[in-house]
């Protein structure tokens, strides 16, 4: 849809074209009637309107607040119950009549729906007040994080109904709250009666793949695809500290904590899912595992990072680690189907032998190359220099790489993403060691002039590619 600054900017260049005489008035008119020149100014009026009536809302809603504060300890129950369904009934009623009203109009194209948007916002935002004022009513205690979840769970509900990604966003919000209060005040780790919000955060692994990225396909939204997946990796990432805490080869699954994550982004398949064709999300989630493969790399690029990685003994204190098992093994089950999938002849691309693609390779290797060093490191025998050593070559060939790849295909989030590993690395490297200031200013001073000449030389590259 065309917006209202493209529409002011082209009526403006077209009365300049009209008294210079590169269009004559037919075209003019043609071009006024396509976009609609006269209805600009109304629009404008329209929005003006809308920030009255939002203005006016916001006060309004304040007065009610007030006066139900004021009044809320001497009214029943009932009463109270009556108030918060009503409210919360009107707002996204009243959101649902302006969100579905369409338009073929300029001026209010968009207006309504996106102020009844607003609404559901609201109403979405209000539910947890709802539910936090009925819990009181009622004398129900328990933890805030249970709060966040069911807030959570509440406005995906909304979401799947309205197609809205707005409300997506905000359900994988609450809910990753919930999720990192709840692990904070340690519900998952403490032994007692079990709940059905411990299951939750014991399974927000599983439980977030399977409600919030079929919300991603339902909305065709690439936000709150990555936000499942911010969500659902560290989650994965927890149920592995949790088995690291039993009786278990620590070294063996801190290479499992290397692989995993990295190999389900990468490995990742739009089409495996059932009626799904097209391969919508997989460049996300395989950014999404360069992106965590370059943090892997500089994180253990520095000796103090192995000298600080010793085996931790169980702690009987931790209850019910044994049940991270289940959502890492079901995890382990999908990483290995997607690459079976990898590995076996595609019809889509047109390959009839058996094996993995170049850049797949690399990565793999990647992935093999870490977790060999990280189980021989912590099971076998400490080297803390090969291993640094051994990251640090990793973290140059992925950075290089990256701005070759970036050359290849003219594509710049590569080639800077490749720079600033190299950067990154040739910089912690100066700081990590005991250098002299002047040194390190002229490695500073270096890195500045290099990164200028490579992006200039770049833009250069990709206009004559153009």
């Amino acid at each position: 849809m065309t917006n209202e600054k493209f529409r002011r900017q082209l009526r403006q260049e077209a009365n300049l074209w009209r008294e210079e005489e590169l269009i004559n008035n037919s075209l003019y008119q043609q071009l006024s009637e396509r976009y609609q020149f006269n209805s600009i100014e109304k629009a404008a009026s329209n929005r003006f309107v809308l920030i009255l009536f939002s203005l006016g809302g916001i006060l309004l809603g304040l007065g009610i607040i007030t006066f139900v504060a004021a009044n809320w300890q001497e009214w029943s129950k009932a009463v109270k119950l009556t108030l918060l369904l009503s409210i919360f009934l009107a707002v996204n009623i009243a959101g649902f009549y302006l969100w579905q009203t369409e338009t073929d109009t300029f001026p209010a194209v968009g207006i309504k729906r996106r102020f009844g948007e607003g609404l559901f916002i609201f109403g979405a935002l209000s539910l947890g007040a709802n539910i936090s004022l009925m819990a009181q009513m009622f004398h129900i205690s328990g933890s805030p994080y249970g709060l966040f979840l069911v807030w959570g769970l509440g406005v995906l509900t909304m979401a799947y109904g309205l197609e809205l990604v707005s409300l997506g966003f905000i359900s994988i919000l609450l809910f990753g709250i919930g999720y990192w209060q709840g692990i904070a005040e340690g519900s998952v780790f403490s032994a007692g009666e079990y709940s059905w919000l411990e299951f939750l955060l014991e399974h927000t692994a599983i439980i977030g793949g399977i409600l919030f990225i079929p919300l991603a396909y339902w909305c065709q939204s690439r936000v709150i695809f990555i936000c499942s997946l911010l969500l659902l990796i560290p989650a994965l990432e927890v149920n592995i500290a949790t088995i690291l805490s039993l009786n278990l080869p620590f070294g063996f699954w801190s290479a499992i904590a290397i692989i995993l994550p990295i190999g389900l982004l990468w490995g990742y398949d739009d089409s495996l899912l059932p009626k799904i064709e097209t391969r919508r999300f997989q460049p996300l989630a395989r950014s999404l595992a360069v992106w965590l493969l370059g943090i892997l790399f500089f994180s253990f690029s520095f000796q103090n990072s192995w000298q600080s990685l010793e085996i931790t003994k169980a702690d009987d204190t931790i209850f019910r680690a044994i049940w991270g098992l289940i959502d890492v093994v079901l995890f382990s089950f999908l990483i290995f189907w997607e690459w079976f999938n990898l590995v076996k002849p595609s019809t889509i691309k047109s390959v009839k032998k058996w094996g993995l693609d170049q850049i797949t390779s690399v990565i793999s290797g990647f992935l093999i190359i870490s977790s060999v060093v990280a189980f021989w490191h912590i099971s076998i025998n400490p080297i803390p220099v090969v291993a640094t050593l051994i990251f640090n070559i990793q973290m140059f060939l992925l950075g290089g790489g990256l701005v070759r790849i970036g050359l290849a295909q003219g594509n710049r989030r590569a080639f800077w993403g490749g720079m600033v590993l190299l950067t990154l690395q040739i910089i912690s490297r100066t700081l990590e060691y005991n250098t002299e200031l002047l040194f390190k200013a002229f490695v500073f001073t270096l890195c500045g002039i290099g990164v200028m000449i490579a992006g200039l030389w770049f833009e250069r590259h990709l206009s004559r590619q153009h």
